[in-house]
């Protein structure tokens, strides 16, 4: 892996956290491939073909103040042309109707090189659960 292409990951990434803190869909879109196969923590189970901006923008919108998203344990394997990276990511901020989140979220980021940048072509995310009661871990924490 060279050192450049972490770099460029590592600065998608931390570009699409502060999108998030300013409610910017557009540009925390922006990093995804057009291809994109999604993964996410809240369903449909798969998500292919979607604009990942409108889906960003409902989702800013559901929250009445911008939207932390701390990065910890980031990992990044890099080949010339496929990367992968996983990390937790914290989610935190004020939805709509006043309810405090505060999770932690496990991800799995996929990239593909095109010319000299990085764009992110599947992404999983996923959040534990107990496996006695089916819930999920909303409030584990580190």
């Amino acid at each position: 892996m060279t050192a450049g292409s972490e770099q460029q990951i590592r600065a998608l990434l931390e570009n699409r956290t502060r999108a998030f803190a300013r409610r910017d869909a557009a540009t925390a879109a922006a990093g995804y491939d057009d291809d994109l196969v999604l993964y996410d923590a809240v369903g449909p189970l798969v998500r292919r073909g979607e604009d990942p901006a409108d889906r960003l923008e409902r989702w800013i919108g559901s929250y009445r103040t911008g939207i932390g998203h701390e990065i910890r344990d980031l990992e990044i394997t890099a080949g010339a042309d496929l990367a992968f990276c996983h990390f937790l990511v914290r989610i935190s901020g004020t939805m709509r109707d006043g309810t405090e989140v505060g999770m932690w979220v496990r991800a799995t980021s996929c990239l593909r090189r095109r010319g000299d940048a990085w764009t992110i072509v599947h992404e999983h995310a996923s959040v534990p659960f107990d496996a006695d009661t089916g819930r999920a871990e909303l409030r584990a924490e580190l």
